[in-house]
Formats: structure tokens, sequence, C-alpha cells
């Protein structure tokens, strides 16, 4: 039979009509935060890991650039990087461990705990020591001359016995309780006060009473240990290697190492409670506001908090900086977001992560 030309186009028609529709793909959906930190690493601004939550869900949670540029190692959400003075957040809660298993308490003189005081430690109390009111001299602010400081306390891996004596030579800067002041040197006491108190290094108290409680795995302190594929090498800038400070040397003020996944975990325990490692009272004590730093910022047991007035605040936050390393935390109680960054380059990290936690805020 012969086709018509009317015919043809039916079946054209039909054809047509049975075939599969095409569509394009819809584009992707801007992501502010990774776009932001993206930007930051092309432009040689940032070399690290980020954690960003909202509640129970994590918005952004990657490294970015390299653990180890000679080998060619990536950064990744379990990289273990060097968080410096956020330990102090762990050390306080340690302390706080204590002072609930009936051991210590807070408005003790640190005299009674430890051997060997000099005069002017005696009036200074543990609480002063965690809330930085203790007058004692910052034994870190000889350590940017390291090997003058080495030279000094006899060894590049000092014990806290060591660090102890060392800071007893230094002058307090003013009467304990008169001011508030930034100091290593206080949770270099407490250190030695976890240690004399529970009987056990610092360290280990830490895994038996905190860390593993908490399911922190990636977390703890381990001084003299060789860095290993998981730890991240520090930069003082793209190219240059900084120079290796033993984790020993700043010891419970800023020793630990962590990576974003824990720290996320951790966030998670300071705004929820979960799991209950310690009383509520207990974790309470830790979040609560005591000495005003500046006309912005509050200061409690290792955490600062953000705020005009203890009626305020907004975030609890600690930022910390070691030779290579910088890292942050930042906690809103109201809304549940929490921003972990840790960089294995020296930058800007609270500001960095302040701009983090602003776009999260924002998607909400």
């Amino acid at each position: 039979m012969r086709s018509t030309p009317g015919v043809l186009l039916a079946i054209a028609a039909l054809v047509t009509a049975c075939a599969p529709i095409r569509t394009e793909p819809a584009p992707a959906r801007p992501d502010p935060l990774l776009d932001y930190v993206d930007q930051a690493v092309s432009t040689e601004r940032f070399r690290g890991a980020v954690e960003v939550r909202d509640g129970t869900k994590v918005l952004l949670r990657r490294g970015f650039g390299l653990a180890d540029p000679v080998n060619e190692v990536r950064n990744g959400p379990n990289t273990r990087f060097r968080i410096a003075s956020v330990s102090k957040q762990f050390t306080a809660l340690a302390v706080l461990r204590l002072r609930e298993q009936g051991r210590l308490n807070v408005v003790d003189g640190v005299c009674s705990y430890l051997s060997n005081c000099p005069p002017a430690w005696a009036p200074i109390t543990i609480d002063q020591l965690l809330t930085h009111t203790s007058g004692l001299h910052d034994f870190a602010d000889e350590t940017a001359g390291i090997d003058q400081f080495y030279a000094t306390i006899g060894t590049r891996q000092p014990t806290p016995e060591q660090l102890l004596g060392h800071i007893a030579t230094l002058p307090t800067d003013f009467a304990p309780g008169t001011r508030w002041a930034y100091s290593n040197s206080g949770y270099v006491l407490l250190g030695a006060l976890v240690e004399r108190v529970s009987g056990m290094s610092y360290g280990q108290f830490l895994h038996d009473e905190v860390l593993d409680p908490l399911g922190l795995s990636d977390t703890g302190y381990q001084p003299g240990l060789p860095p290993g594929e998981d730890y991240a090498v520090g930069y003082t800038d793209w190219t240059t290697p900084a120079q290796v400070l033993d984790d020993s040397v700043f010891y419970a003020a800023g020793g630990m190492y962590s990576t974003v996944t824990d720290l996320g975990r951790w966030q998670r325990f300071l705004l929820t409670g979960d799991p209950p490692v310690v009383r509520r009272e207990t974790l309470a004590e830790l979040l609560r506001p005591r000495v005003q730093a500046n006309s912005t910022t509050w200061y409690g047991y290792g955490i600062q908090f953000r705020g005009a007035s203890t009626a305020t605040v907004d975030a609890y936050s600690h930022a910390g900086g070691l030779p290579g390393f910088t890292s942050y935390v930042e906690a809103h109680p109201s809304s549940g977001v929490t921003v972990t960054v840790l960089a294995n380059i020296e930058l800007d990290v609270e500001d960095f992560g302040r701009t983090l936690a602003g776009l999260a805020l924002g998607q909400r």
C-alpha cells in the first residue's frame, strides 16, 4: 500500500508524542557556606577543615586544601589538628568534673593542692585561674622567642613540673581578683591540679572522664608523639612550614588535638548536655559568663561569651593559635547553630568562623 503524506505526518506526530521528554537538569542551588570557604582556599587564605551545623543537621563538613603539602595528603573532616587554646574548654570541664566528684572546690586556694608554691600564688583561687583573674604573667609571651624559652627551661619537651617551676619565676601582673587578663599560665596550673588531685596524668584523666564518655575518639593530649598520617602539618603561610612545638609546651593551656567532627560533637554536648557525662548543674556552671573581658565579651570557665551583658549573650566561643595552626569554635544556644574551624595555616580564624556562623544563621 502506498503511504500518503497525511499518513506520514500522523505517524511522525505519534512518534514524537511517545518519545521521552528531555528536561535540562535543574541548576545547582548556591551554597553560600561552601562558596565562602572555596573562595578563601582559591586565594590562599584558608587551608584546613570546617564543620557547620544547624542543630543535628550538618550544613557543611569537609576538608579543604592539603594536610601535608609535601606528601600531598588532603585535609578531611577526620584530620587531626592542634587546637591550641580551644583546649581550655576541656581543661575547665575536667576541673569541674573533679569538683562534681567532691575532690576540690573552685573557691579553694590553688596552693592547697600544689606543692612548692611561691608566696605570690598563696591568695590565688581555682576560680581565678579558670577565669583569667589570677594575675599570673602569661608565660606564652616568651614563646615567641621559642629558642630562648627552650634554653631557659632546659628542654624542648617540658614536664608539668618544669613548666610550673618556670612560671613560678615570673612576676605577677596584678593582685588576684582585681582585673581580667588572659593568661595561659593559669591553665598550666590547672592541668597540674588535675594531675595532683586525680592521681592520673592530665591526658589520661581527660580520656577517662571526658573524651571517652563523649565518644571523642580523635581528640586527646599525647605529648612527645611524632605526628602521624592523620595529623595536619602546620604552615605559617601558604608555602612556609611552621616551627614544630611539642604539645607539652602548652600542656593544659593549649596542647590538645582534635578534628572538626569531634569538636562538632563537643559543641552539641555544650548545647544539649547529651550524652550526660556531667550533671546538668555542672554543665550550667561551665556555661555561665563570669567576668567582663571588654565591652562585648565575657569570660567564664574556659569559654568566651559574646554580648554586652550576661543577659544578651548570644554565642559561646573560643579561638586558639599556635605556630602553623589556628582554631575557632562558636555555638549559638538559641538556634543550635555551631561552627568549627581548624586550620593548618595561620590566619584570623575568628573572623572566618563568625562569617560562617552569620551565613548559617541567614539560611534558617
